[in-house]
């Protein structure tokens, strides 16, 4: 049974990894409409200025 146990948690880490690799993703995304909007936001205030 010890045998079985640690199979699942293998199994269990290899399930983790893709919704990991998907919140990575997600974030990095979100990341760079801040970045982009923030970059947007600063020309459009240079050009007023």
């Amino acid at each position: 049974m010890g045998a079985t146990k640690v199979n699942n948690k293998k199994k269990s880490g290899e399930a983790q990894e893709a919704p990991l690799k998907g919140t990575w993703i997600s974030v990095s995304v979100v990341g760079a409409v801040i970045v982009l909007t923030y970059f947007l936001l600063y020309g459009l205030y240079m050009a007023r200025v």
